[in-house]
């Protein structure tokens, strides 16, 4: 049993939590923004925090939005996602035992680089059911190994009315999630310094849910533009840290 020491917060433990706060509220308010803000943030602060944690925020994330709005799931829009999503994320976990620290945070670097090119492309992708396997396995992998899986997605559904698309994503992240969570429980890659700091941080995940109701804090709603400019930002410092790792 952990000593309840380890749950005490120090002076980066709550600039985390701001972090954590900051990008659940702007994801609650405009539906992206918390993985592709806070995510890479909190690898340069602690390693840690990647992939475990932040897949397991964004989850419960997942599972207020689904509450508090009442939607029910919508398997029909996003089955054959969803049938690729265990072996994209079993693949990902693979890549995560064998891969050294470095280049694990190099390929968080570009995967996240690639993330963001993918939130500024605008074009047609058919939805059916090859593109949405192949994005389901994709987002699995992607989200297995920098916990970022949601722009590969999201450009799927893109040409789809906003109820669609965020029912779709709800349902994919709300079942597809704890897959990655399960295998990477299994693989022994959640640490128990993950999980410490999975706790520490699900108040920032409450806290930053129930401001976004309130219009006081729309404020907080940066545009697309400035969020994937500060991740392209983010992504950059995190591959020249791995390369310091050299």
């Amino acid at each position: 049993m952990l000593p309840f020491s380890v749950f005490a917060y120090c002076a980066i433990d709550l600039l985390s939590l701001t972090i954590v706060i900051l990008g659940i509220i702007v994801q609650a308010r405009i539906g992206i923004g918390f993985a592709l803000l806070s995510a890479p943030l909190l690898f340069i602060i602690n390693e840690n925090y990647m992939p475990g944690p932040i897949l397991i925020l964004g989850f419960i994330l997942s599972l207020l939005l689904f509450f508090s709005e009442k939607q029910s799931l919508s398997l029909k829009l996003v089955l054959p996602a969803l049938a690729a999503r265990f072996p994209g994320s079993w693949f990902g976990v693979v890549i995560l035992v064998y891969l050294p620290q470095w280049l694990l945070g190099l390929a968080i670097g570009v995967s996240l680089l690639f993330a963001s090119l993918l939130a500024f492309i605008k074009f047609s992708i058919s939805l059916n059911a090859r593109n949405l396997f192949l994005a389901g396995f994709f987002s699995g992998f992607s989200g297995t190994i920098t916990s970022i899986g949601g722009p590969i997605m999201a450009l799927i559904y893109q040409n789809e009315t906003p109820v669609n698309t965020r029912k779709a994503l709800i349902t994919f992240f709300l079942i597809g999630t704890p897959t990655s969570i399960f295998l990477l429980v299994l693989a022994g890659e959640l640490s128990q310094q993950a999980f410490v700091l999975s706790v520490k941080m699900l108040p920032g995940v409450l806290i930053g849910f129930l401001l976004s109701r309130y219009r006081l804090f729309v404020v907080i709603s940066p545009s697309k533009k400035i969020i994937i400019s500060l991740s392209v930002f983010s992504a950059l410092i995190i591959i020249g840290k791995s390369l310091l790792m050299l």
